[in-house]
C-alpha cells in the first residue's frame, strides 16, 4: 500500500543544533510499511522570517543532502517512488523564498519542490496568515508567483493562509490548490483550520487536504486519540473529499501527538484503526496515499511551461 504525508519539518529540525526534542521521522520508520512510502519534507522560512536568518534554508537543503547521502530518495513524481527506501518530496513553507522576482519560483522548482505555502504565521511580500486575522487578500506580486507556481506545475499550499487569500487562490482557477496540515474548523474552531465552505470550494477545484496530527488543531481540549484523526477524515469525507483526503502530520513540527500516533511507524494501526471504524479497504488505500498521487497528476496537467524537471542540489 502506498502512503503518502504531505507535511513534516524534519529538515527544520534537524539543521537546529539547539532542538532537544528527538525526531518523529526516520529512516527506519519510513521502510517498515509494506508499500512505498512518500513523505513530503518542507524548506521552512522559520520562525521569524528569512530577514532574521537568510542561512535557513541552505542549512536545509544541506541536511536534504545528508539525508540523501544515507539513502532518503528523492522524487517529483509518485511512480518513481521505491519500496523499501524513504521516499522524499521537496516541499516549501513560506512565500519568503519567493521574494525577489518570479524567477525564483523556478529556482525553486529546478530543486524539485513541488507544493508550496505561500505564507506561514507571518505576513510576507505575497499574502496575510490564517492567525493574525487579516481581512486582506492576496498581494499582485503574490498572484504573479502563483501564476507563475501554476505555469511549472507546482501546487499552491493554503495551509496558514487568512480566509481571504483562500479564495483569491481558488478565484484564480489554475491547478487546483492544496492545504497539505490542516484540519476541520467545524471540528475544532482553531484559526489554522478550514472551513466547511473552503473544504467544499476546495474539493470542488480538485484539490486536496492532508490532516494534520497536531492535537491543538484537532481538539479544542488540545488532547486526542487517533480516533480523533478519523473523525476529521470522516468530516472530510461527508463533505465530498473521499477522493481528494489524506495524511499531513506535520511531524517533527509538533510537541504533541494524539495517543497512539506518535510517529510514522504508528500509520499502519492507524489505517487498522480506520478499517474498524467502517472506512472500507479501498478508501482507506486511496486516503492512505492514492488520493495525494492522483492530486499531483492533476496539478501537473495545468503546467504550461514544458514538463516538470527536476535538477537535484549538489
Amino acid at each position: 500500500m502506498l502512503i503518502c504525508d504531505t507535511h513534516a519539518d524534519t529538515l527544520y529540525a534537524m539543521q537546529n543544533p539547539d532542538r532537544a526534542l528527538p525526531l518523529h521521522i526516520t529512516k527506519k520508520r519510513l521502510t517498515t510499511a509494506p508499500g512505498p512510502w512518500v513523505q513530503a519534507f518542507a524548506l521552512f522560512t522559520g520562525l521569524h522570517g528569512l530577514s532574521h536568518d537568510p542561512g535557513l534554508i541552505q542549512r536545509e537543503l544541506d541536511v536534504l543532502d545528508q539525508l540523501k547521502a544515507d539513502g532518503f530518495h528523492q522524487i517529483t513524481k509518485i511512480n518513481d517512488a521505491l519500496v523499501g527506501v524513504p521516499n522524499v518530496l521537496l516541499t516549501v513553507e513560506g512565500g519568503e523564498v519567493f521574494h525577489g522576482g518570479t524567477e525564483r519560483v523556478d529556482h525553486f522548482a529546478s530543486l524539485g519542490v513541488r507544493i508550496a505555502a505561500i505564507v506561514w504565521n507571518h505576513e510576507n511580500l505575497l499574502a496575510y496568515p490564517a492567525v493574525a486575522g487579516d481581512q486582506r487578500g492576496l498581494t499582485p506580486y503574490g498572484v504573479s508567483v502563483i501564476k507563475r507556481m501554476h505555469a511549472l506545475g507546482m501546487a499552491v499550499d493554503v495551509s496558514h493562509l487568512n480566509p481571504a487569500g483562500v479564495a483569491d487562490v481558488l478565484a484564480l482557477g489554475g491547478a487546483p490548490p492544496i492545504a497539505s496540515h490542516s484540519c476541520s474548523h467545524s471540528l475544532c474552531p482553531h484559526p489554522r483550520n478550514v472551513t466547511d465552505d473552503q473544504l467544499r470550494a476546495l474539493f470542488a477545484a480538485g484539490g486536496f487536504v492532508g490532516v494534520n496530527f497536531n492535537p491543538p488543531f484537532l481538539d479544542s481540549s488540545g488532547c486526542c486519540g487517533r480516533d480523533r484523526v478519523i473523525d476529521h477524515l470522516a468530516h472530510f469525507c461527508a463533505l465530498g473529499g473521499e477522493a481528494q483526503v489524506g495524511f499531513g502530520s506535520d511531524f517533527d513540527g509538533i510537541e504533541t501527538h494524539p495517543a497512539g500516533l506518535r510517529h510514522p511507524g504508528d500509520v499502519p494501526a492507524l489505517l487498522q484503526r480506520m478499517e474498524e471504524r467502517g472506512f472500507g479497504p479501498a478508501l482507506v488505500r486511496a486516503i492512505a496515499g492514492q488520493n495525494f498521487a492522483d492530486y499531483l497528476k492533476r496539478v501537473t496537467g495545468f503546467a504550461t511551461a514544458g514538463p516538470f524537471s527536476l535538477t537535484l542540489h549538489k
